[in-house]
């Protein structure tokens, strides 16, 4: 009987079963090197998405978050920089309205120059009598023409004044004497029918005046009272021939230059408020039909 193939003895092949190596098991499932490979794989898959789950993740968000933060941050600092610069920019529009304002209020009246208003007249009137007591002192071949001119009068005027009152040289004075005849302050009120803009916030001192003096020293001395330091406007102003001295005929003064009566109102305006000081914003009005209280 013949035998084809190689077959080895049964203790021979028992043998090589116990050589080959043996590989840990669980879960019926043999881990040989590849299934070990791969379940090596998977836990590096699984151990860097916990790693980039619970490690990197929220380090990225805080960081997405404060780069945020930041930016916002910065915005708002433009902002507020801008506003900044907007403040300073109206800071000095408000200063320079402010500093016009008190240039324009300053041409106005105030309490102290509504007081002084009657020395200030009173000096324009002294300042007119000296001039003409200078002429009717000084020699006639030391008068001068020009002087008589801006008077009003002349050297033959002169002459007859001192000739027809020759022994009464206060008449000769008086003839030709600026007086302030009244001086009648009235009561302050607040301004209300002028310009919307100037309503309640200037007050009007009145006062009525009453002067004699010659035609020229009259216009002088209007002049110089529109030159005070206040703005004062000069209203109401009439004028008459002022009555003669006591003792003196009108047929005495025919052909003489004579005095004038002039009558006339002045007006102080006064700021109410202090100009230096910002006024109140007036409420904006409310649309027709719409609730201001709103």
């Amino acid at each position: 009987m013949s035998y084809t193939g190689d077959f080895l003895p049964a203790e021979e092949n028992q043998e090589f079963e116990q050589a080959s190596p043996a590989y840990p098991t669980a879960f019926g499932v043999e881990f040989t090197p590849k299934v070990q490979g791969i379940a090596i794989a998977v836990l590096g898959i699984i151990g860097a998405f916990a790693v980039y789950n619970f490690l990197v993740q929220p380090v990225v968000e805080e960081r997405q978050r404060l780069e945020a933060e930041v930016a916002q941050k910065e915005t708002e600092l433009a902002q507020q920089r801008a506003n900044l610069e907007g403040i300073v920019e109206l800071q000095a529009q408000l200063d320079q309205a402010l500093e016009q304002r008190v240039g324009i209020y300053s041409l106005l009246g105030d309490s102290q120059s509504v007081d002084t208003l009657l020395l200030d007249i009173n000096q324009q009137i002294r300042n007119s009598n000296a001039a003409i007591s200078d002429v009717l002192q000084v020699d006639f071949d030391r008068l001068d023409g020009g002087q008589l001119a801006a008077l009003g009068l002349n050297q033959a005027q002169i002459q007859r004044v001192r000739a027809e009152f020759a022994g009464d040289p206060v008449t000769q004075k008086l003839l030709y004497t600026s007086e302030l005849m009244s001086f009648n302050p009235g009561p302050s009120v607040l301004l209300s029918d002028g310009p919307p803009e100037l309503n309640n916030r200037l007050e009007r001192h009145t006062v009525d005046v009453s002067m004699q003096a010659l035609f020229p020293q009259t216009l002088s001395i209007m002049r110089n009272i529109e030159r005070l330091e206040p703005l004062i406007i000069i209203r109401d102003m009439q004028q008459t021939i002022a009555p003669t001295p006591q003792g003196v005929s009108e047929e005495q003064l025919i052909g003489l230059t004579r005095l004038l009566q002039t009558n006339f109102t002045l007006d102080v305006l006064v700021p109410v408020n202090d100009p230096s000081i910002p006024p109140t914003p007036v409420a904006p009005e409310g649309e027709e039909g719409e609730d201001v209280s709103e």
